[in-house]
């Protein structure tokens, strides 16, 4: 988006904002981002954060500069939910890959990384450049050989996501309470009693806010 014309050349300075509306109306609740390399990097002038920046009250704005920024889009119609950045990193250092020849120190680097965007309350995801031995950009950032294996960053993965998966099981106390402390996200809850089973689901959304969920058997 901040970077050349291709398509804007073609089809005219509406089109990102076109392709945000079509999203949109073909489907609703999809969270429409901006996206592009750079960004945070300091050293691209075509993708600083100012480029993002409102410039509606710029006397001296230019068409080409009112479809770089976020209100522009938002002028034309565009639903945009968030700004996307992407990464490569490096040791020691959204889309991200993790370039290192040592499979472990990839790991390492991977986890910290992706713990780091868990933790943020900003971050609402992570989108992974790829993943398959010989269909990436650089190879070194793989999580799976080119045999299918999943190498040793990619079982970091594997076994992140398993941690930030809560499953609880027990007995309610004498007052019919279960307590449990989760990680955000969507819950299936199945309450079993000797007349049956009842399931239901309940999002624990980001923060310290308790949750009670009352169940009626």
């Amino acid at each position: 988006m901040l970077h050349g014309r291709f398509y804007r050349d073609r089809l005219g300075d509406d089109t990102a904002a076109l392709m945000f509306r079509e999203a949109a109306r073909l489907d609703p609740g999809a969270q429409l981002y901006v996206n592009d390399y750079n960004v945070e990097c300091a050293n691209d002038p075509n993708a600083t954060p100012e480029k993002y920046i409102e410039c509606a009250n710029d006397p001296n704005a230019t068409p080409e500069k009112y479809i770089e920024v976020i209100d522009a889009l938002r002028r034309g119609g565009a639903a945009v939910g968030g700004i996307g950045i992407q990464g490569h990193v490096s040791n020691p250092s959204g889309e991200l890959d993790v370039s290192e020849p040592d499979v472990s120190l990839c790991a390492d680097d991977l986890e910290v990384v992706l713990r780091e965007a868990y933790a943020h309350s900003a971050v609402a995801g992570v989108v992974l450049w790829g993943f398959t031995q010989g269909r990436m950009w650089l190879q070194d950032a793989s999580l799976v050989d080119a045999d299918g294996t999943v190498n040793e960053a990619g079982q970091r993965l594997v076994n992140l996501r398993r941690e930030w998966m809560s499953d609880e099981r027990g007995t309610v106390d004498g007052d019919g309470h279960f307590r449990l402390r989760g990680y955000h996200g969507t819950y299936v809850v199945q309450v079993t009693t000797a007349t049956g089973k009842m399931l239901k689901t309940f999002t624990v959304d980001k923060g310290d806010t308790s949750l009670v969920l009352d169940m009626d058997i």
